[in-house]
């Protein structure tokens, strides 16, 4: 089984419920802690009500006593307090390796407040959370962002990937990573200076962002016993899959079935 911490997205994007469904396709139980209720449609994230960290902390330790949960994956953490509670729960159940998805922004796209910041739990997640987690899984966009922002700026010198793995991340994967002009690829960096590479494979214009959907195949392959490495060659492969199964939902990105037409399949 696999604990999924992450917000409910009603255009099925990103988190909850759409992780349960990556669950299923794994042959996995996926449970599911809210971290807070979004207003998104198939254009943007709009607003996020968070509950009260209390309630994620009691539901999480519900299930975790409860259940026997062999995978932990965290989504979207709206707001400081949260991601403390998420960082006591795995402290407490270290034994579940924690797969974390960093994106690009976690802040509505109708944010217009310059003196209100559009990142609070950033901050929190890369000091609390980050270090007693197993992947982290992030765009190439991602650091570029933080590190034009200065969210990484004190880490002396540590730039790209290599700035995760200094907050004290086991492995980072990074996805459509710059190896050299024209070249992309999917990065995956270890604690012992591994450095394994897979041809990233474009998905399209427009195609909603596939690094959650990632991370989640990558809990749910960790849960079943796989190293590291073959766990995220795998869930690359299987949202190159299903990336090809692109629609048009609304005016907005192009969602992916998550349920491919046949199983998913490693180069």
């Amino acid at each position: 089984m696999t604990l999924l911490f992450g917000l409910f997205d009603p255009s099925g994007q990103q988190d909850l419920p759409a992780d349960t469904i990556t669950c299923a396709v794994h042959g996995s139980h996926g449970v599911c802690v809210l971290t807070g209720v979004a207003v998104a449609d198939t254009t943007g994230l709009f607003n996020v009500d968070a509950p009260l960290p209390e309630s994620v902390d009691d539901q999480a330790r519900g299930l975790l006593e409860d259940m026997p949960i062999h995978a932990i994956k965290v989504g979207n953490v709206p707001t400081p307090e949260i991601a403390s509670m998420i960082a006591g729960i795995a402290a407490d159940y270290s034994h579940a390796p924690l797969v974390l998805h960093l994106p690009a922004s976690q802040a509505p796209t109708d944010n217009d407040d310059e003196d209100q910041d559009s990142e609070p739990s950033v901050g929190a997640v890369l000091e609390l959370i980050l270090p007693q987690t197993k992947v982290v899984v992030m765009g190439a966009n991602a650091i570029e962002r933080w590190l034009n922002d200065e969210v990484l700026a004190h880490l002396d010198g540590n730039g790209g990937p290599q700035a995760i793995l200094a907050l004290g991340a086991d492995w980072v994967l990074v996805t459509a990573f710059a190896q050299r002009p024209g070249q992309l690829i999917n990065l995956l960096l270890g604690p012992e200076g591994e450095t394994i590479a897979w041809p990233w494979q474009p998905v399209g214009a427009r195609v909603q962002d596939l690094n959650g959907l990632i991370a989640t195949a990558i809990a749910n392959h960790l849960a079943a016993g796989l190293s590291v490495p073959e766990a995220a060659k795998q869930a690359c492969a299987y949202a190159s899959l299903v990336a090809t199964t692109a629609f048009q939902a609304g005016m907005g990105q192009r969602l992916v079935s998550r349920l491919p037409s046949k199983a998913p399949s490693t180069p």
